[in-house]
């Protein structure tokens, strides 16, 4: 599976935010995407998903023009962003229940409650969701995006809100996906967890992909050092702000 996007721009009034960026993502691999706060990269996922239509420029799905008109394009996307969309009244098992349902999954009970425990919330499912915490938020709006088994996961500073063992659960539960063929895009602040899993990080600078860096073999600190060359910061012992 191979997603390219060519001559992507977009603009808000006056002001452009991606401007003719290109990028080519392969099914099996997580690219981090990393730029400054402010330089496009929320922008840019909201384009990928279909979200947002960019002013200018293409997308292509293995070849094929990537529509969001149509249904099946919209499905084979699965978002994770900054605002969860979850329902705070409801429990976790009945906000995967109503995705489910709206997602036309036909998932079974004992499904749904798979799909929480992968996450780490088997035991919370019949809780409310204003009862969570925002990491077990964090990770019951991971679990709601897989739901439907989309061959592109965007993600959105995914490691926010979680602790230690949760930010290793994702990076466990992220794996597997690459293994499974997923193709991933996030954008992230600790570079600590992505370096452990991510294939490669792209650098968004004035709305395009200014340099790119293979992670086979590439120590943290080389890592921590090449952000910061760019994004004007000290390379640090656990992350570097993008």
């Amino acid at each position: 599976m191979r997603l390219e996007a060519h001559d992507i721009s977009k603009s808000f009034g006056s002001s452009r935010v991606l401007d003719g960026l290109a990028i080519s993502l392969e099914g099996g691999q997580m690219v981090c995407l990393l730029g400054r706060n402010g330089a496009g990269k929320t922008t840019l996922l909201r384009v990928l998903s279909g979200l947002l239509r960019p002013s200018a420029g293409e997308m292509r799905l293995d070849g094929e023009i990537l529509d969001f008109a149509d249904d099946h394009n919209r499905q084979a996307v699965g978002l994770v962003m900054h605002q969860p969309y979850l329902y705070e009244h409801l429990t976790g098992l009945e906000n995967l229940r109503f995705y489910s349902r709206l997602y036309q999954t036909g998932l079974e009970q004992k499904e749904l409650v798979s799909h929480l425990s992968r996450v780490g919330l088997g035991k919370s499912g019949q809780k409310p969701v204003r009862g969570y915490s925002r990491g077990m938020k964090q990770r019951l709006t991971l679990a709601r995006a897989l739901l439907h088994d989309p061959k592109i996961l965007l993600l959105d500073e995914p490691y926010t809100g979680l602790d230690l063992s949760g930010s290793q659960l994702l990076n466990k539960l992220l794996l597997e996906e690459q293994e499974q063929g997923r193709l991933i895009l996030a954008t992230t602040h600790e570079l600590t967890y992505a370096h452990q899993i991510a294939k490669r990080f792209d650098l968004l600078s004035r709305g395009k992909i200014a340099e790119s860096i293979q992670n086979e073999d590439l120590p943290l600190q080389e890592l921590e050092a090449w952000a910061a060359r760019f994004l004007d910061s000290q390379p640090s012992k656990k992350a570097v702000p993008v």
